[in-house]
Formats: structure tokens, C-alpha cells, sequence
């Protein structure tokens, strides 16, 4: 596998430093070949920077990707929004050699050059794809048979689908099949693609963000899964963060959500501990009971399995 840097963008470090250590914690215990590299900045974001001033937008992502560029590695981000921002730009800037042209003559400036020679993916298709299965389930030393989660993909993972191309933006399924091979079970529901809202609170339009989460949350506690699992940090404000203010205020959903590290993490035997699981806002105490029940029944019935065996030798 190539190395790769991880781009961890500003919110994930900024207001979710626990999500950045189960991602870090996962990456070393795979022994994955990744790095970090210096001078990295916001990605940008789009829905503020791009509205704004889209050149400074283009060569703000254009530098980012120079860096990588610079050093023979690819990049993988767990924050969906940054991959997608900077996906979008290298597109643009592969068709458009003159707008290229302007953007690398800015960039000399800085000692930069893009050429948009990194791969730039996703947390969760990178799993899939360069991972992948096998050395995924060889990690694996307890599953999660016998439990039923939501996936939310969100809006970034899968689009703009030109720049992507990492899965089918109508009908995905990578994340699905992640939690398949975790040995979970990926429920299908109504609101399963829609967009969490999250959006609408950077606008003040909060009562209809609260509004967009309420109808999904709704929908999954009547569907009874354990855990709702993501892997955008901005679709983890708006259900952990916004589900608890919810919460605060009479409604009751007690779904926890988890990112996708976190349920690799613990796969891999890590504790809820070391993956940051109890400064989540919405308590994972009842999918972490449950999680365990299961597997003391399963190594029960083990147990017994090998004793009879045992048994059935000396006869």
C-alpha cells in the first residue's frame, strides 16, 4: 500500500479531538503507512469560502493538495467535506489548464507547485478499496453479530460523483459492506441518504436543523437499531451534539452514534477508552452492554462447544 498523509481538516481536531485519537488509534494498530504532513490549512470549507471568493477557495485547496503532491504520498481525510472540497477543486483545475496556469503562478510565490498527481480519498471507501476485506476481518477479534446499525453516509462522501468517483452516489454501498465485514447488520431506512441539516445551523436557520435530525432520529428509534455510525464530523455535530440539545429539552431517542473508527476500533479489541467513546454527548453505555452481552453468550457457547468435544475424546 502507498503511504498516504491524513488531512484531518479543522473541525475533527478543533471540537472533536477524540474522533482524531480513534483514527489515529485504528491507523497504528493496523500498521497502515501513513504520516502527517506540515502546512496544511482549513481545506477550505465550501459553503462559507467558495460563496465568497471562489479563486481564493481554488487556490486554497490547490495548495493543500501541493503538499502531497510535493512528496510522492496520497491523502486520505475522515472529515467527508474536506475530500469532497478537494476533490472538486482538482477536477476543475484538471480541465481548466488555464485557470491551472494562474493558480500554479500564485502558488510559486510560496515555493508550491499543484499537479494533482495525489490520490485523494475518503475514510471509509479508502477501507473498502485499499484495505479491504481481508486484512479488515484478520483485525477482527470480536464482531458484532446480533446488532443493527444505521449507516448515515451524508451529502460529501459519495458527491460531486465527477470528482469522486469512490462509489454510486444514488445507491452506495462501501459503508454498508464495512460494517457487513464488522459481522454488523446495515438496516435500510427511508432517510437513510438524506442530508443531516447541519448545514442550515451555520446560516441561523437552527429550528429547521433540529427539524432535519428530529425526522431521521425519529424514524431510527421506531426502526429500534443499536447505533447510528458515520463519518463526517459535521454529521456527528448535528446528531450527537444537536440529538443531546433535543434531549436537554424533553425529546427522547438514546441513539448513540459512533464513527466508523470507533466500531472498527472496538472490533479490534480496543477499549472504549482509548477510542474517546465517553466524551461522546449522547451516552454509548447501552450498545457497549449489549455489545458485550452478545459476546459473553458467544464465548460461552464456545466454551461448551470445546468441552464436549473434550468430552467426546475420552469416550
Amino acid at each position: 500500500m502507498k503511504e498516504f498523509a491524513v488531512f484531518w481538516g479543522c473541525t475533527i481536531p478543533a471540537r472533536f479531538p477524540f474522533i482524531e485519537k480513534s483514527v489515529r488509534v485504528v491507523l497504528e494498530r493496523m500498521g497502515l503507512p501513513w504520516t502527517e504532513c506540515d502546512g496544511f490549512t482549513c481545506c477550505p470549507e465550501k459553503s462559507l469560502i467558495n460563496n465568497i471568493d471562489h479563486g481564493l477557495w481554488v487556490l486554497t485547496g490547490a495548495r493543500n493538495i501541493a503538499i502531497v503532491d510535493e512528496q510522492g504520498l496520497d491523502l486520505v481525510s475522515p472529515c467527508t467535506g474536506c475530500i469532497s472540497n478537494l476533490a472538486t477543486i482538482k477536477g476543475e483545475l484538471h480541465v481548466d489548464h488555464r485557470k491551472k496556469e494562474e493558480v500554479n503562478s500564485m502558488l510559486k510565490e510560496v515555493g508550491r507547485r499543484f499537479t494533482g498527481s495525489a490520490g485523494l480519498n475518503h475514510l471509509v471507501p479508502f477501507f473498502h478499496d485499499k484495505v479491504g476485506a481481508f486484512r479488515i476481518k484478520g483485525a477482527t477479534k470480536r464482531d458484532f453479530r446480533g446488532m443493527r446499525f444505521a449507516i448515515h453516509y451524508g451529502c460529501h462522501m459519495m458527491r460531486p460523483y465527477h470528482a469522486l468517483k469512490n462509489d454510486d452516489p444514488l445507491e452506495p454501498k462501501k459503508f454498508d459492506a464495512l460494517i457487513g465485514w464488522l459481522g454488523g447488520e446495515s438496516v435500510n431506512y427511508m432517510t437513510k441518504l438524506t442530508c443531516c441539516g447541519q448545514g442550515l445551523d451555520r446560516v441561523d436557520q437552527h429550528p429547521t436543523a433540529l427539524q432535519m435530525a428530529r425526522v431521521k432520529l425519529r424514524e431510527l428509534n421506531s426502526l429500534g437499531v443499536d447505533a447510528m455510525v458515520l463519518c463526517c464530523p459535521s454529521c456527528f455535530l448535528q446528531f450527537d451534539n444537536n440529538q443531546f440539545l433535543m434531549e436537554k429539552d424533553g425529546e427522547s431517542f438514546g441513539i448513540p452514534v459512533l464513527y466508523f473508527t470507533d466500531l472498527l476500533g472496538l472490533a479490534m479489541g480496543c477499549s472504549p477508552e482509548e477510542l474517546g467513546l465517553g466524551q461522546h454527548r449522547i451516552s454509548v453505555d447501552g450498545f457497549l452492554e449489549k455489545w458485550e452481552r452478545l459476546n459473553a453468550a458467544r464465548d460461552t457457547e464456545k466454551r461448551l462447544e470445546e468441552e464436549l468435544k473434550e468430552e467426546g475424546a475420552f469416550i
